[in-house]
């Protein structure tokens, strides 16, 4: 149980006589218990659904994110503006007025991802932001479509267990991409670089799934994009569950 917070008080005035004179006396109420609704289980929640304001409980619902399209400088900071707001602001206070005592509901972020890959850089942004983020915040990441190259990392750094992929997704992973021209010795720089971003995806990749890095090198080592079901992304460990359907 929480700690309440000193500023939520109540006072109650009670009347009583002092030299003939009527004086009103502030007295304190105890401060009302807060609990993390995330202590209860599901039927102590459901017995306490009918004493909670109707409209605290309309505002307790998951925020979204949506990326539809290449992964780019832009797109990036649209959705680590948007992660950053929505951990910044996911707390929300139900007040049960009949035992005095104020819940305390964490909001999840849902991140829907549909796109074909896009920039390593900004995709390594966005998912170490997730990490740190999904420790108070929980993140439920949705794939749909296509998830491709970047997305794929991006799908498997939501919240294990809140990991959804649509059945008819398809994902695809490659060896990363790079185009350069200029001098010799710039060209060796570069590469060296795109080597190093590639042994990141892969040390990524393999933390947040049931891939081992020596797996996922093979998938990469193969001269064509390597095309994954939703089936095959729940058994390596990038999603947890199909996305639910109607009466599912």
């Amino acid at each position: 149980m929480l700690k309440a917070p000193s500023n939520i008080q109540r006072q109650l005035a009670r009347t009583k006589k002092k030299s003939g004179k009527e004086e009103t006396i502030e007295e304190e109420k105890p401060a009302p218990s807060v609990v993390d609704l995330a202590d209860l289980s599901e039927d102590e929640i459901m017995e306490l659904v009918p004493r909670l304001k109707r409209k605290d409980l309309e505002e307790v619902k998951p925020r979204s994110i949506n990326f539809c399209g290449d992964l780019n400088e832009e797109a990036a900071m649209q959705i680590m503006s948007s992660l950053i707001y929505l951990d910044r602001n996911n707390e929300k206070v139900l007040i049960d007025e009949e035992t005095n005592t104020h819940y305390i509901s964490v909001l999840p972020i849902e991140f829907y991802i549909s796109t074909f890959g896009g920039n390593a850089a900004d995709m390594f942004g966005i998912h170490d932001l997730m990490l740190c983020i999904r420790k108070d915040t929980p993140i439920q990441t949705v794939g749909l479509s296509k998830v491709m190259s970047a997305g794929v990392l991006l799908l498997a750094s939501g919240t294990e267990g809140e990991r959804y992929v649509g059945r008819n997704t398809r994902l695809m992973i490659h060896s990363l991409r790079a185009g350069y021209s200029g001098p010799m010795h710039e060209l060796e720089t570069e590469y060296e670089e795109t080597k190093w971003l590639q042994s990141q995806y892969v040390d990524a990749l393999s933390a947040a799934t049931n891939m081992s890095k020596a797996y996922i090198r093979k998938l990469m080592g193969r001269k064509s994009n390597v095309y994954i079901n939703a089936e095959e992304a729940i058994e390596f460990g990038i999603a947890d569950k199909l996305l639910p359907r109607d009466g599912e």
